[in-house]
């Protein structure tokens, strides 16, 4: 056993208290609620420009020393707004801003971070595990940021001589500079989701910043123009919301944004992807653009499935509210002690692989789409 597998063997057997933020309503369901029964299908691959990776298999004992198992599931981080501030300095649980969390502390925010690495996580791009394509080396597990609304997010203090960013660094993409340049193994990255406002730093500085950030390893994506609750809008509507944003991007960052909707409240989460209204989400064309979207993202409360199992659905992709709530009722604490638990993907290192205990898939129908990779069991 090499250095590195007992090194990750060893951080698997770690667990933590966590916190974080979010942004929709409170679930009422248990572990066990499953999400909509909504047809699935494997989703093209046209975003992840990737090369294949040789085979590369270890013995039974070390996938079972280091826990690998990729049917499990994987931590989608929904942030909001970050603060510059202290956790001292709200009135608060840990470091909510708000009474409901779906507002954070930058100390908070940074020790989320520093946490998530020490307990053997290591960040991948949303759209690649759309694409399941699940990059994360051999014994660690894939974690996910994303971040709606786009205020307080990336605040821009300024520009260098070079053309680089001066960030404010107590926003969100102030600190992910921070701990990248403190773990380079880390492979810091996150997906923002905008609306017509983006940023809020004036329309041509945040033109600039968005084209630094999709060059140095940040996703940007569609959270609608208006933040409207799309399960109250008509087709039409949908259209207009969906369409007008990626039409801006376009323009902004051609082809370098993500086909991916963060929905609004998550609404409309009971509502059919097959349905008339629903269907604008993921197809249609505003003011002569045509779009189609790839995946779209709840609000939701807890973890997400593996892209590779039956009940993993592209068209409502769970996300854990980054809130502290004192270890219960969904919160980070909560949902990483669950995760450590038995139930995160642990990856075999290998992204045209997929690997798990036989036993996952006893019953032949749990794994369901493989995207294409190798299926190997111990």
């Amino acid at each position: 056993m090499n250095r590195n597998k007992l090194i990750a063997y060893t951080l698997l057997a770690s667990m933590a208290a966590i916190c974080l933020t979010g942004c929709s309503k409170e679930p009422e369901a248990s572990e066990t609620m499953l999400s909509e029964s909504v047809p699935t299908a494997v989703t093209e691959t046209t975003e992840s420009s990737v090369e294949t990776t040789p085979l590369v298999t270890y013995s039974t004992a070390e996938y079972e020393q280091a826990g690998v198992n990729e049917l499990n599931s994987v931590p989608i981080l929904m942030y909001h707004r970050i603060y510059g501030m202290s956790n001292a300095e709200t009135e608060y649980t840990g470091g909510n801003v708000d009474e409901s969390g779906y507002n954070r502390t930058s100390e908070a925010f940074e020790a989320d971070l520093r946490s998530f690495y020490e307990q053997g996580y290591r960040m991948m791009r949303l759209t690649d595990f759309v694409d399941g394509y699940i990059d994360v080396p051999f014994g660690y597990s894939p974690l996910i940021l994303t971040f709606d609304d786009g205020i307080r997010d990336v605040v821009l203090e300024g520009w260098n001589d070079d053309g680089s960013p001066i960030f404010d660094p107590t926003c969100a993409i102030g600190i992910l500079e921070k701990i990248k340049s403190e773990y380079p193994d880390y492979n810091v990255t996150a997906t923002f989701f905008v609306n017509a406002t983006l940023f809020g730093n004036g329309e041509e500085d945040d033109i600039r910043v968005m084209q630094w950030m999709v060059n140095n390893g940040y996703d940007i994506g569609n959270h609608t123009r208006d933040h409207v609750k799309l399960g109250d809008c008509d087709a039409a509507t949908i259209e207009e919301q969906i369409g007008s944003v990626y039409k801006m991007l376009e323009e902004i960052i051609p082809g370098q944004y993500v086909n991916i909707v963060a929905l609004p409240f998550g609404s409309p989460e009971t509502m059919g992807a097959d349905h008339p209204e629903y269907e604008k989400i993921f197809t249609g064309t505003y003011d002569g653009f045509a779009y189609t979207t790839k995946a779209t993202l709840l609000c939701a409360w807890t973890r997400s499935y593996s892209p590779f199992v039956r009940d993993y659905d592209y068209t409502a992709i769970r996300r854990i509210r980054a809130y502290d709530n004192n270890g219960t009722d969904w919160d980070i604490e909560d949902n990483f002690n669950q995760l450590n638990n038995g139930k995160r993907y642990i990856s075999d290192g290998n992204p045209d692989t997929i690997v798990f205990p036989a036993e996952e898939n006893s019953s032949g129908d749990w794994l369901k789409n493989t995207y294409g990779h190798q299926v190997v069991t111990y």
